[in-house]
């Protein structure tokens, strides 16, 4: 029980009077709690609010750039919607992605459509995929079936064959449902004949590398008589030559030297007659043979 004070001198309240004051203050305390409690859910609303009108303006920021052709930029914003969207987040990957394609980058293509197709709604086991499943399907193959173009004007078609196969079983699902849109079955068709096309172009490279491998005219060993005749000719014209060339050599040396190392040479020579006569006159050397 608690006790209630009394006012101070000059101050008296009627009982009325204190009974409502402790209303108001009871009312106000709990006004600040109610508040306080509420705050935070009124900012994660305030902020999911600004999160989806910004994912629309992005959006459709993106979908303008694409309109316009301007692809690199159309992938660039639909990028910044991987972490914005959360209510269908695969659609941000496959906006990317398909932008991507368009600018021509096929490879940077398949990363945000290989993500897209994790996340994307998939229809039970036993049941075709869906409409938005074959969406993505459809533009990861064609990015694949870029990248197997791209392997057959360079010439290679062993890579090429391998993206194509990867392109039907991406597509195949799909391409079998009699309901799949006219663009999923123009891919299909397509991608089977860019296959053929390439297992064709393969199996001739392969051939012709056999071919290649055991034709004796291509091999460069060539007939050992040619060699041993060409290599006695080498040796035979080789050999004056390189005589003739050290002469002309050493004769355009001597033109050149100076005269200071012929006077040096000349002194030399002189020194050591020298010693060779003074050797003979005493009996002979040290036997080392060394030369000084």
């Amino acid at each position: 029980m608690s006790t209630q004070t009394l006012p101070p001198p000059g101050e008296f309240r009627t009982t009325q009077e204190i009974r409502d004051a402790n209303f108001a203050a009871r009312l106000n305390r709990r006004r600040r709690l109610m508040f306080w409690w509420s705050l935070p859910v009124v900012v994660i609303a305030f902020l999911a609010a600004v999160k989806l009108i910004s994912a629309v303006i992005i959006n459709t920021a993106g979908i303008s750039a694409y309109g316009n052709e301007n692809h690199n930029t159309a992938a660039e914003r639909f990028g910044y919607l991987d972490v914005v969207n959360v209510v269908e987040p695969w659609k941000p990957y496959f906006n990317e992605g398909t932008a991507t394609y368009a600018s021509g980058d096929f490879f940077g293509a398949t990363g945000p459509l290989e993500d897209a197709l994790a996340q994307v709604p998939t229809s039970p086991e036993g049941e075709p995929p869906g409409e938005a499943e074959c969406a993505v399907r459809t533009n990861y193959s064609l990015a694949l079936e870029g990248l197997g173009d791209e392997a057959m004007a360079a010439q290679n078609p062993a890579t090429a064959l391998d993206y194509y196969s990867q392109a039907q079983e991406m597509l195949a699902d799909c391409a079998q449902n009699p309901d799949a849109p006219q663009e999923t079955q123009d891919a299909d068709e397509r991608q089977q004949e860019s296959q053929d096309e390439a297992q064709e172009q393969h199996e001739q490279q392969q051939q012709e590398q056999q071919n290649g491998q055991g034709d004796p005219e291509d091999d460069d060993t060539g007939d050992p008589d040619e060699q041993q005749n060409g290599q006695e000719d080498d040796d035979q014209n080789g050999q004056p030559e390189d005589e003739d060339e050290d002469e002309r050599d050493g004769g355009g040396q001597e033109e050149d030297r100076d005269p200071r190392e012929e006077e040096l040479e000349e002194r030399n020579r002189e020194a050591q007659q020298e010693r060779e006569q003074q050797e003979q006159q005493e009996g002979g050397g040290d036997g080392s043979g060394q030369n000084w």
